[in-house]
């Protein structure tokens, strides 16, 4: 079913909007005639992409937001009510990046990581659940990563952020069926994104991903294309592409092999991430 259908009123939240798979999710949104309530705590970035999204046909509602202020995330979901009265979509999508072995992130890199990528993401969950039940049904959309499911070695901040994502997604989707209130949680590895720019060339791991995001093929288009069917589905899981497919159904399949096979790919340099 189109979710058009189920959500006449067209109504969206989106963090991380100004770019990336965010301003994908918004453009996709536009041309289908919805109402957007666009948050990014870059403003210059956050004011082009309400022009872009206006000029396709949007209404829009644009929000200076950092999502890592809860008082913040409750402002900008009361705005969206008084605006329109409710909200049918959210996505949590705002994020950044962190990798570097344990031993060489600092723990102001992993307050931050995951402050920005969990943290944000139960602040969000948290303040439109109860927004969705009182109007009787909604879906809430949140960005994880690959690195949630797959576990890499030298991304340790930033997995057990992605990993709590997808974990607090699944709890969602079944603590919250009863209320017609979906859940989806996004699963992509590497694809053409602005991440990058929340990582550092200091560490040798960052910089061997930004060449890795540099050169990858994979649009925000593609893993838009692929989240909207399964929204329309209410399925859990959004996973493109072939090598976060085979890597989840291996290591879920061979828990105690995958590791292993892992390990001896990094000991031996043959990791993709560790070129």
């Amino acid at each position: 079913m189109k979710f058009e259908q189920r959500y006449p009123q067209k109504r969206a939240f989106i963090t991380g909007a100004a770019s990336g798979l965010g301003l994908a999710i918004g453009k996709r949104l536009a041309a289908r005639g919805w109402r957007l309530c666009i948050a990014d705590i870059n403003s210059q970035r956050l004011a082009t992409a309400d022009e872009q999204l206006r000029a396709a046909g949007a209404e829009t509602l644009p929000i200076e937001l950092d999502v890592t202020d809860y008082s913040a995330q409750e402002a900008a979901a009361a705005a969206i009510i008084e605006k329109w009265g409710g909200v049918d979509l959210v996505f949590n999508n705002a994020g950044i990046a962190t990798a570097g072995a344990i031993d060489e992130l600092s723990l102001e890199d992993w307050q931050r990581t995951v402050d920005v990528d969990l943290w944000s993401v139960i602040y969000g969950c948290r303040i439109f659940t109860p927004i969705l039940k009182r109007q009787g049904g909604g879906y809430i959309i949140n960005t994880a990563s690959s690195a949630g499911t797959l576990a890499s070695p030298e991304m340790s901040a930033y997995n057990v952020a992605k990993a709590g994502v997808v974990s607090l997604s699944e709890t969602l989707k079944i603590e919250l069926d009863k209320d017609n209130i979906g859940v989806t949680v996004i699963c992509p590895t590497v694809f053409v994104t602005s991440l990058e720019e929340s990582l550092g060339t200091e560490r040798q791991m960052e910089a061997n991903l930004i060449r890795q995001l540099q050169r990858s093929k994979v649009t925000p288009d593609d893993i838009v294309d692929h989240l909207i069917s399964t929204i329309e589905k209410n399925r859990l899981y959004v996973i493109t592409q072939a090598d976060a497919k085979w890597g989840w159904r291996f290591k879920r399949c061979f828990p105690e092999l995958y590791p292993r096979v892992v390990a001896y790919f990094y000991r031996n340099k043959k990791w993709l991430y560790a070129e």
